[in-house]
């Protein structure tokens, strides 16, 4: 639930009213802002929460039956384009373009990969710390000791950095160095870790889990924005199919869902979502005629060189990002139009069979 008050309403009057309503032990309550307005948050069963009087409330928003009401489009709280670094990613704004490694290997070959990121047009590099890997048996990436590293690619490349957190104790010092911090398919139910993002002060770009729902997929945002942070991106790539000639099976049809309910910012990733780095063109295509606002691909100046198991497979050629961008931001263009061109006939047809 959520309890609407009056933005100027002061901290201490907040904290009392807090307590007034969450009585129960099982209750939890913070208080949050987003776009001006004022909100406590209420965790817990609706029924336990103490109604209670003052002149601080201005409504009481039930949320049990969505569970996203801050990020859902009705709502008017968040959504429009999310600074990463000095880019932007959203309505309104050119196609938006992270690449680089999945991992943080050979600082050199990250550097020389983000020099040629940049060149071809990417607004950002990517380049995780910390892997969530399937054995334990694989590189689980640098970690905490990498920090200076990606300070350093950083500030080499010229280029926003993105890269992932899988634990919250990890989110202050991987914060204070990235530009965004990526959440992994895996960890988008991780609460705790969406909580820690919610205070981090940096832009999220969270996955959808690879066998969650679009609806799953919102309440993960949600658990972010509703902790002080709206500038979430969300993610869309593969997920499990019964048909694995790929690694995923692309869902196209959630970019077109999840724009239904939310505002915020929605990109593809092609890398993951196929597996296989011939693949990739095609299916950010297929994303751009979606509308997607970016992409998120993997690309290494030297794929061979890099760890095994790992995704060697699926790194495109730094030298061909720009083409796919090119071509990406024409069908992305062409898809607009039409469907403004779509939008314009239904309307006609709905005044003709009114005046009918």
């Amino acid at each position: 639930m959520l309890v609407e008050i009056t933005p100027s309403a002061a901290p201490p009057a907040v904290a009392r009213l807090a307590a007034r309503i969450a009585v129960h032990d099982d209750v939890a309550v913070w208080p949050v802002r987003l776009a001006g307005r004022a909100f406590l948050v209420l965790a817990g069963d609706e029924a336990l929460a103490t109604r209670v009087d003052s002149p601080l409330i201005l409504a009481w928003h039930r949320t049990a039956d969505r569970g996203h009401w801050l990020v859902d489009r009705t709502s008017r709280l968040v959504g429009g384009p999310v600074a990463v670094g000095a880019s932007r990613v959203g309505p309104g704004e050119p196609l938006w373009c992270a690449a680089g490694p999945c991992a943080l290997e050979s600082p050199d070959d990250a550097v020389a990969t983000g020099w040629l990121v940049a060149e071809q047009g990417g607004d950002a590099i990517r380049a995780s710390l910390f892997k969530t890997r399937s054995s334990p048996y694989h590189f689980p990436g640098r970690r905490r000791r990498g920090l200076t590293q990606l300070a350093e690619l950083r500030r080499r490349s010229g280029l926003p950095v993105i890269t992932e957190v899988t634990d919250p104790r990890d989110v202050e010092p991987v914060a204070a160095v990235a530009d965004c911090l990526h959440v992994d398919p895996r960890h988008m139910t991780n609460t705790a870790l969406l909580a820690e993002l919610g205070g981090a002060g940096r832009p999220v770009l969270l996955m959808r889990g690879s066998r969650a729902t679009v609806a799953e997929w919102l309440r993960a945002a949600e658990h972010v924005v509703s902790r002080g942070n709206p500038d979430v991106i969300l993610c869309a790539r593969g997920v499990v199919s019964f048909d694995r000639s790929l690694a995923f099976q692309p869902d196209y049809g959630a970019i077109a869902a999840v724009r239904r309910h939310t505002d915020l910012p929605v990109i593809f990733d092609p890398s993951h979502s196929t597996g296989d780095a011939a693949a990739v063109p095609a299916a950010a295509l297929a994303a751009a005629a979606y509308g997607v606002d970016g992409l998120l691909i993997e690309t290494h100046v030297r794929p061979a060189a890099m760890y095994r198991p790992g995704d060697a497979d699926q790194m495109i050629a730094p030298g061909s990002l720009g083409a796919i961008l090119s071509a990406c931001r024409e069908v992305r263009d062409i898809a607009a139009k039409l469907g403004d061109r779509t939008r314009v006939l239904m309307t006609s047809s709905d005044r003709e069979e009114t005046a009918g």
